[in-house]
């Protein structure tokens, strides 16, 4: 891990895994619902984009369950990093 991950880790460990794991998530899920529905709801136009929304619920839901466990891993995979690279500079 270079100098840069290391202190950029660092800062985002300072907010908590919770706070993390929000903002991670949420900006995912935002993206997602943002171009799915540029490139997906032409299709729709004829029904609404009441109608879109509900056809794509599930997949929202799905999606954000899924980004939800990525993200935890991801924390745990980074902060895994983070310790040992941290052991190794004598810090912890």
């Amino acid at each position: 891990m270079n100098d840069k991950v290391f202190q950029i880790w660092q800062n985002k460990r300072e907010q908590g895994f919770l706070r993390w794991l929000y903002k991670s998530t949420l900006g995912a899920v935002v993206f997602y619902i943002v171009f799915n529905t540029v490139f997906q709801y032409s299709s729709f136009t004829e029904l609404g984009i009441l109608a879109f929304f509900q056809s794509q619920l599930l997949n929202y839901a799905l999606f954000t369950a899924l980004m939800f466990f990525a993200n935890s891993l991801l924390w745990l995979y980074r902060e895994s990093s983070y310790k040992k690279e941290a052991r190794r500079r004598n810090i912890l």
